[in-house]
């Protein structure tokens, strides 16, 4: 960014943002937040335990859950649109001009349906294969408590998520592709050498994408607070060859490049 998100009016109490701390599209609400001067407390949990809160939050079963003084809001991109309208207009991540909003819309809809889940079912996969990796994982998030039974019942929480994000080898290989495809769309739209997707600055677009990528990508920069970096992950063959080739392409270097240039520190209250 240019200039900093400081003049914008913070609030009196601190919203709340319930999430999975490791999710990447909590981490597309977090990122969001992080841009401007609105205080926030985040609550993270262990997935499974999230659901206790984000239901007693007035959310659904999916996370991230932001609470505001008017409104619960259910889903990533309406964190990012009310986080707009907190921001000055040149800070704002949703263009004012009709055209432009509506393609960067388009790219926010496409990744939020095919490479959110894509990238979460294909990491998944290969972190499932390893149980030490899976469970550092899982326990890097939510208070001690949750940590601890994480381990405890680790058994019930892989049928869970394996069950709920129908993981097998071949919904594995789809993921792969719609990754790949993904991908490819983003590199044939930098070709022409812009910096961003849409426009001539950063958008919610090039937030949606790096940040639903950033299991994949592994950016440098520290993007969760409040509970440990897993590093066991980096050793298994899988991973470690998806993220570097992941990081080689024009879509990860574009993503890389967004974490060094565009993502402010967390702010995120504990």
């Amino acid at each position: 960014m240019t200039r900093t998100a400081a003049a914008v009016s913070a609030s009196s109490a601190p919203l709340r943002l319930i999430t999975i701390g490791f999710s990447h599209y909590c981490e597309k609400a977090r990122w969001a937040l992080d841009r401007s001067a609105l205080v926030y407390r985040e609550e993270d949990h262990v997935p499974l335990f999230h659901w206790r809160g984000s239901l007693a939050a007035g959310g659904g079963r999916t996370v991230p859950v932001l609470v505001t003084p008017s409104a619960v809001l259910r889903e990533s991109t309406q964190i990012v649109r009310f986080v707009d309208e907190h921001l000055p207009p040149d800070l704002r991540t949703i263009p004012e001009d009709e055209a432009q909003r509506a393609e960067v819309m388009q790219w926010v809809e496409d990744l939020d349906r095919g490479l959110g889940p894509a990238v979460r079912r294909y990491t998944y996969f290969h972190l499932l294969r390893d149980r030490e990796a899976i469970v550092e994982l899982l326990s890097s998030t939510g208070p001690t408590w949750e940590r601890k039974l994480a381990r405890v019942m680790f058994p019930v929480i892989r049928a869970g998520i394996v069950r709920g994000l129908k993981i097998t080898p071949d919904s594995a290989e789809r993921s792969r592709q719609r990754i790949d495809s993904t991908f490819a769309a983003v590199a044939a739209r930098l070709a022409d050498g812009r910096r961003f997707l849409v426009g001539d600055r950063f958008s919610a677009a090039d937030l949606t994408l790096a940040a639903l990528a950033s299991p994949l990508i592994q950016p440098v920069q520290p993007v969760h607070a409040g509970f440990d970096r897993p590093t066991r992950s980096a050793s298994i063959p899988g991973v470690a060859a998806a993220v570097a080739a992941a990081r080689a392409t024009p879509a990860g270097q574009h993503i890389l490049r967004m974490y060094a240039e565009q993502r402010p520190p967390v702010r995120a209250l504990h």
